[in-house]
């Protein structure tokens, strides 16, 4: 598979779809490939049949090869279930240098000073996604690197989901002859493609109604605020 194809794949309760996507000259993706197949080895967004989960992905995937005319061989694959949780935690750190200046050193340790909370064992963490940094009391800043300071706060939203839920996702993925590139969390991908900068900014909720869970993602000031994938959808409406 050429370096600027990219694939997605959706494995829903009642579908499981297949996207290839090309960088073209101008840098932006261009659908070239699309194919779909009913899901039969899920149960509100997690896999409870490994064959038959197999059997769907492999349909699915060669579906979208035939469109666009490529062989396919890792892929972005999303993750939902009603096992997932979020919750948003700051973390605060000094500043390294001498002269007070912010580097990525400094980010990167207050990310983590952030994220460093108590998760159970059978959860794993999918997504940090900083919010906003506070630097000496002045809060709202989006990046502080080659600011002056001597305190960077952060605040950061932590995404976990279940440790099996995943593990089961790689598994039916890899028996199909694939590799996950990476785990995305639904309603976060479907944030980065259907809202727009001003709709983040002023504040905004996405709900994607799927056939057996519901996906939630709240944005303000343009920075992620709330996520949740609850256990109904469609097939209870």
């Amino acid at each position: 598979m050429e370096d600027n194809v990219f694939v997605g794949l959706d494995i829903g309760t009642t579908k499981i779809a297949c996207i290839i996507s090309e960088l073209d000259s101008n840098g932006e993706l261009k659908i070239v490939g699309v194919g779909v197949s009913p899901s039969d080895g899920l149960r509100k967004g997690v896999v409870v049949n490994i064959d038959k989960t197999v059997r769907s992905i492999q349909k699915a995937v060669e579906e979208a090869e035939l469109m666009a005319g490529v062989d396919v061989d890792a892929v972005w694959v999303g993750i939902a279930g009603d096992h997932i949780r979020a919750i948003n935690s700051r973390g605060v750190v000094a500043i390294s240098r001498d002269d007070n200046e912010i580097t990525d050193l400094d980010v990167v340790r207050a990310i983590d000073a952030a994220k460093a909370v108590s998760i159970p064992m059978d959860r794993e963490i999918l997504h940090v996604i900083p919010q906003e940094f506070v630097v000496d009391d002045q809060k709202g800043i989006k990046d502080p690197i080659g600011m002056c300071g001597v305190r960077l706060e952060t605040q950061v939203h932590i995404i976990t989901g279940a440790v099996t839920s995943a593990q089961n996702i790689y598994k039916s993925v890899d028996k199909a002859g694939l590799k996950v590139i990476d785990l995305v969390l639904e309603p976060l991908a479907s944030c980065y493609a259907v809202l727009e900068k001003d709709e983040k900014e002023l504040g905004v909720a996405l709900i994607d109604m799927g056939g057996g869970t519901t996906d939630i993602a709240i944005y303000f000031d343009e920075s992620i605020r709330h996520t949740a994938v609850v256990g109904l959808g469609g097939k209870n409406v």
